[in-house]
């Protein structure tokens, strides 16, 4: 398994980085950009990330942001393919939670996330 982080935050990417690294491959990115970016070039590989956990909280484009444009590029490059989408942020807002469900995501995480929330999540993704 693939997974990308994007998160401002360093040690939220990091304790993040440290739950799937047992799980699979991991990369990192700092804000939405450099995430759809990754993204890209990890389709252009033909090796896309088989799950994308974003921070709804970041400079620049917002996470709800990041989530539209992981479902456009889903669209454009991959023909609609799904890349699962799990929310990983601080925020308890039903205002956020519901944003978030309404674009499609396969979870929804508070910070800060445990080892069995990971597993959890995991196994529920199709």
């Amino acid at each position: 398994m693939r997974y990308l982080v994007i998160d401002d935050e360093p040690i939220a990417r990091r304790q993040l980085r440290l739950l799937l690294e047992s799980h699979g491959r991991v990369d990192e990115a700092p804000d939405a950009i450099a995430g759809l970016q990754r993204i890209r070039d990890a389709i252009a590989d033909n090796d896309p990330f088989d799950l994308v956990c974003i921070d709804l909280s970041m400079p620049g484009p917002s996470g709800i942001d990041a989530i539209k444009m992981v479902k456009d590029v889903d669209q454009k490059l991959r023909h609609g393919e799904h890349t699962n989408v799990v929310v990983v942020t601080a925020s308890d807002d039903q205002k956020d939670m519901r944003a978030a469900l309404q674009q499609h995501v396969d979870g929804y995480l508070l910070k800060p996330v445990t080892p069995g929330q990971i597993v959890e999540t995991l196994g529920s993704l199709d």
